[in-house]
Formats: structure tokens, C-alpha cells, sequence
């Protein structure tokens, strides 16, 4: 039986997190992201075509992100599978 309990280990580890996190959160990161976001929604009006190429890129680029991601993974997978089955076939 450990010296410690496991609850007192993992309230002193949080009580030292704790110290490190801020209070104030995120919310300045959704406040600047705000206010970057008004001027995208500003050249809407002006430059329509220019800002719809902008998007339809974005949304291409993390579609082929997604794709590649999923790819590797798969690949990956395959290669552990492939792996541990001559592993197994070996013994």
C-alpha cells in the first residue's frame, strides 16, 4: 500500500497545474479571432469573387488535409496489422 493515496497525488497534481493555468480562459483568443474576422466580412463587399476564391481554396486545401490524413492513418494501421500478424505467423 503506497504512503500517499492516489486522490491526495492527484489533488496535489492539480493544485500545481492549477497555479500554471490562467483564470481569464480563452476568451481573448475568441475576441481576437473576432476582431480579425470583421475585416474578412468587410471585403466581402468589396472584393466578392476574390473573397469566394479565398474560401473555396480553404475549404479545398483542409478537404485534401482531411484526405491525406486519413490516408497515412489507414497506411499505418494496415502496416501494425501486417506486423503483428508475421509476428504471430513467426512463432
Amino acid at each position: 500500500m503506497p504512503a500517499l493515496g492516489f486522490l491526495t497525488l492527484l489533488r496535489a497534481l492539480l493544485a500545481y497545474i492549477r497555479d500554471h493555468v490562467s483564470a481569464d480562459g480563452a476568451w481573448w483568443i475568441l475576441g481576437l479571432n473576432g476582431t480579425l474576422l470583421i475585416p474578412l466580412i468587410f471585403s466581402v463587399f468589396f472584393y466578392p469573387t476574390e473573397v469566394l476564391i479565398g474560401v473555396g481554396v480553404a475549404f479545398v486545401l483542409t478537404v485534401a488535409a482531411l484526405v491525406v490524413n486519413r490516408i497515412v492513418r489507414t497506411r499505418l494501421h494496415r502496416a501494425r496489422v501486417n506486423q503483428s500478424r508475421s509476428l504471430v505467423s513467426g512463432l
